[in-house]
């Protein structure tokens, strides 16, 4: 009965932590990251809900991959979204995108 606990609980917090990177990147307007995680949280919801259901039949042996799955599917959105935050700060900080310029800086061309 405590794996079960400890499962339902991992899996609901990967669903909140891609829940929460949605929610920031719709506040910085990254709409490849807001995609991202809405498909994330679709797929987390479907782990909780198999994870709850494996708990109410009390299953013997709940499944760990699951588990796995859905912390590294959370991991995986942030990562994006702390890449995806970094490249647009590079590019707000140079103002426009000029293609020469970000050459000449960083290939020093």
């Amino acid at each position: 009965m405590k794996n079960h606990t400890v499962r339902v609980l991992a899996v609901l917090c990967s669903a909140l932590t891609c829940g929460a990177t949605f929610l920031v990147s719709l506040y910085r307007q990254l709409a490849l990251v807001e995609v991202a995680a809405s498909i994330a949280i679709g797929v987390e919801l479907y782990f909780l809900s198999s994870s709850v259901g494996d708990w109410i039949e009390r299953k013997e042996r709940p499944g760990k991959t699951r588990v796995w799955i859905a912390i590294l599917l959370a991991a995986g959105v942030v990562c994006y979204f702390l890449i995806a935050k970094t490249l647009n700060q590079r590019v707000s900080q140079s103002g426009t995108v000029n293609p020469s310029k970000l050459d000449q800086k960083y290939w020093g061309s």
